[in-house]
């Protein structure tokens, strides 16, 4: 099973900022699909279809963009990590760190759209601190910048 950087390396090689999971998803062959209207009480789903050997990434499109580019990233993380299919917890459970699996995609999403190595040049050779700065540049909630920086011991 690849690893975030792994995947970058392969699906993302003019590694500039932001990533975008959506290309590298269309890259490695998957399916980008929003939600239907009846299914909008969970983030994201991934399907594996057998009918056209064509992996789906479902997102929900009524949430923020930042949000969107998460849950992708995050299912992708169900991909090459061969979960399986998989639902994406609502916004109430999904934090609750319980599930080994959607943990794992957790911290797929996060390598991939805020690599520890890119986080060390925007910090230690560009000068950017601010975790608002950061989040703009990579493209991602404040919220998910500031964990980020503190699991990878930033502060």
């Amino acid at each position: 099973m690849p690893t975030a950087i792994e995947v970058l390396t392969h699906y993302w090689p003019e590694a500039r900022l932001p990533i975008d999971p959506n290309e590298i998803a269309v890259r490695a062959g998957l399916t980008i699909t929003p939600l239907s209207f009846d299914e909008w009480d969970v983030s994201g789903k991934y399907e594996e279809n057998s009918e056209t050997q064509s992996p789906t990434i479902y997102f929900n499109p009524t949430e923020s963009e930042t949000r969107q580019r998460f849950t992708i990233a995050h299912e992708l993380g169900h991909h090459f990590l061969r979960h399986g299919p998989r639902y994406r917890d609502t916004r109430e459970t999904f934090n609750n760190g319980y599930s080994p699996i959607e943990v794992s995609a957790n911290r797929f999403a996060a390598d991939l759209l805020m690599p520890k190595i890119y986080l060390e040049i925007a910090i230690n050779k560009k000068g950017i601190t601010s975790p608002t700065q950061l989040s703009e540049l990579f493209f991602v909630s404040e919220k998910a910048m500031i964990y980020r920086l503190k699991n990878l011991g930033f502060f």
